[in-house]
């Protein structure tokens, strides 16, 4: 799973559709159309998070072209328009999703999360109110991570083994906590304290663009060596 330098490429995806003109990080259907046509093109094998994690505890080896899709947030378009594009090349994806925004405008519905989990999607918590997890108490990290992974469950009557911290936020009591109430994994964004090693409760991803559609860029994120040239983040 991961040598001195090389890391499977974890892509992280919010919204893929029209900018909207807003923060969200978004990616039109077009050019998300030929990010995953570049990874067919150069024979990509696109796991299930599951896959890489369970991969990585057990210290076995994974293909040197391989990748992982994930999307943050829950927005409606990830239902409507990544899901269908994704079905079509066969890939796999997680989806972290917020409970407490599920149903708001611009947001997926009960009924769309629970068809994407139907159609083999992954779907893992983003806390209960997109809470930045550092800058709150224990009891209400507790909260966010404990009634996130129940809600979703209930809803969607599968297992939610994963989480994304808001923002990429973390700490050890973080951490501890999400093993705590029964997380397998977590991903971050560019946080850690190492470029050479990857915890399973801070799995370093790769923000996706809109830029991300030109061969060269996206040969450079999926090389599996993108994290040791970027700047690292430090948790919290």
């Amino acid at each position: 799973m991961v040598t001195r330098y090389w890391t499977v490429p974890i892509l992280g995806y919010h919204r893929v559709g029209e900018p909207k003109g807003d923060h969200v990080p978004t990616v039109t259907p077009e050019s998300f159309q030929k990010q995953l046509a570049f990874l067919v093109r150069r024979r990509y094998a696109v796991l299930p998070l599951e896959t890489c994690i369970e991969q990585m505890v057990q210290g076995a080896a994974l293909p040197r072209y391989s990748a992982v899709i994930t999307f943050d947030d829950g927005y409606e378009e990830t239902a409507s328009i990544a899901a269908p594009l994704l079905q079509r090349f066969g890939f796999p994806a997680t989806v972290f999703v917020t409970p407490g925004e599920v149903g708001l405008p611009g947001f997926m519905s009960w009924d769309q999360l629970r068809a994407l989990a139907q159609d083999g999607f992954a779907v893992g918590s983003h806390t209960m109110h997109h809470t930045y997890l550092p800058l709150v108490s224990r009891e209400h990290m507790q909260l966010e991570l404990v009634e996130s992974k129940q809600i979703l469950e209930r809803q969607i009557g599968r297992p939610v083994r994963y989480l994304s911290y808001p923002v990429g936020g973390f700490t050890p009591v973080v951490q501890q906590l999400a093993r705590e109430a029964g997380y397998h994994g977590a991903c971050t964004t560019n946080r850690g304290t190492s470029k050479h090693a990857q915890d399973i409760f801070a799995l370093r991803r790769i923000k996706m663009t809109e830029r991300d559609q030109h061969p060269l860029l996206l040969r450079v994120k999926l090389s599996g060596y993108y994290d040791f040239f970027r700047r690292l983040e430090q948790p919290a």
